[in-house]
C-alpha cells in the first residue's frame, strides 16, 4: 500500500469502489454500480484526451476481450476527453468491445475522485483497478506513462480466476 501512496494513489484494495456515472462514446449514461452483481470490472483510467497513446493502451483491452469475458469480467475505459471527441475517435479505431467514458464535465471529476489525477500537470494517470462483482476493490495497477506501457494482465487474470472459485 506505501508504494501506491508514494505513486499518488490514495485508494486501496479491499475498499468499496467509489460509485459513479459517466457518459460513453454513444452518449449512453454507465453507472458503476449497475454492474454490481453481474460483472467484474476492470476500470481503466487514461490521461486526458484521446491520442495515440490511449489507442494502444485501449486496444491492449481490445485484444484481451475474450479472455476477461470469460471470467465474466468487462473493461470499462475513462478519459477526461468529451463524449463527442470520444465518438469521433470511436469511429477512426473501430469498435473496442467496452465502452470509453468521458470524465469531462466538470473535467476529470471522476478522475479526480478515484485518485488518479494529477493537478499540477492537469492529467490523470494511467489506472487499472480490478473492481469485483460486490463492488470492492480487488488490484490496483498503475500504468507507466512509458509508449506501449500496459498493464498486468497475467496478475489480473490470475486475481479474476482466484474470485470465480
Amino acid at each position: 500500500m506505501v508504494l501506491l501512496r508514494e505513486r499518488g494513489v490514495c485508494l486501496t484494495v479491499g475498499e468499496e469502489a467509489p460509485d459513479f456515472e459517466l457518459e460513453d462514446q454513444n452518449g449512453d449514461d454507465v453507472q458503476l454500480s449497475g454492474f454490481r452483481g453481474e460483472k467484474n470490472v476492470l476500470l481503466a483510467f487514461h490521461p486526458g484526451k484521446v491520442n495515440e497513446l490511449c489507442k494502444e493502451y485501449f486496444e491492449f483491452f481490445r485484444e484481451h476481450i475474450e479472455e476477461l469475458d470469460e471470467l465474466d469480467t468487462i473493461v470499462v475505459g475513462v478519459n477526461m476527453d468529451s463524449f463527442e471527441a470520444n465518438e469521433e475517435w470511436m469511429e477512426e479505431v473501430g469498435d473496442l468491445g467496452f465502452p470509453i467514458l468521458s470524465d469531462f464535465n466538470p473535467p476529470g471529476d471522476v478522475t479526480l475522485e478515484d485518485d488518479c489525477f494529477v493537478p499540477d500537470e492537469g492529467y490523470g494517470k494511467r489506472i487499472v483497478f480490478l473492481i469485483d462483482k460486490k463492488g470492492f476493490i480487488e488490484m490496483i495497477d498503475v500504468v507507466k506513462p512509458d509508449k506501449g506501457a500496459c498493464p498486468n494482465l497475467s496478475r489480473f487474470l490470475e486475481r479474476l480466476e482466484a474470485l470465480e472459485e
